[in-house]
């Protein structure tokens, strides 16, 4: 069975310049996510999706030929483009791999155990596959006898499965029939927190900063 991982990675990032190759403890960002996705032994493939060329040059110094990257057309990098017409254009030369991961690079405490996971689900037959945590939040819209009852301590709370962006897995088949990266059968694999966390402003990259320079049940930077 062979699995193909797409990371896309555009330029135009709003809430942080240059976000996907801003320096994160020494490295570009997107770094951490590549060299996981490379010691992960279930991925035959790595592209990254860009429209950028200091993102293209980035990686090439990283890594050299061991990641391919796919040069994005205009009309798929804009701000409001979606996921899934990345994808689709990533897999036009690309159809032949059994499986297709689609990573964000913005969550770069993800480990390789957690990417495995999310490919024996695949493997075990599911058509498609995603992250979550476990949220046991307070929501206002409960139903309004909850609200306003007395609260039960959490660990009496029922969770939430909340999805988070780390990445997704599926039938590339399926994918390309579908056009969705969640259908058919679903199966979801649980990230333990603060695997989950994602970089989306400046106050995000610092805590990630800490949390890597604390090392506390995190590994990262194993080399490439």
């Amino acid at each position: 069975m062979s699995t193909i991982a797409i990371i896309p990675a555009r330029g135009g990032s709003k809430g942080i310049k240059n976000k996907n190759i801003i320096d994160l403890n020494g490295k570009p960002l997107i770094y951490y996510t590549l060299n996981t996705l490379l010691n992960t032994p279930k991925i035959d493939k790595v592209v990254v999706s860009t429209d950028d060329i200091k993102i293209m040059n980035a990686i090439s110094d990283l890594f050299g030929t061991k990641i391919d990257i796919i040069q994005r057309p205009a009309d798929i990098s804009g701000d409001t483009t979606p996921s899934e017409p990345v994808i689709l254009h990533a897999l036009e030369n690309n159809q032949n791999y059994e499986h297709t991961l689609f990573v964000q690079c913005t969550s770069p405490l993800t480990e390789e155990e957690d990417f495995t996971a999310l490919i024996q689900k695949i493997e075990e037959g599911y058509d498609s596959t995603a992250f979550y945590i476990n949220d046991y939040s307070f929501f206002f819209d409960m139903d309004d006898q909850e609200i306003r009852s007395i609260r039960k301590p959490r660990q009496e709370r029922k969770p939430r499965k909340r999805e988070v962006g780390n990445g997704w897995a599926f039938s590339t088949q399926g994918f390309l029939k579908h056009k969705c990266r969640l259908f058919g059968q679903v199966g979801l694999c649980e990230i333990q927190p603060p695997k989950h966390l994602e970089i989306d402003t400046p106050e995000d990259l610092n805590i990630i900063k800490i949390l890597m320079r604390s090392q506390t049940n995190i590994s990262v930077g194993k080399g490439v």
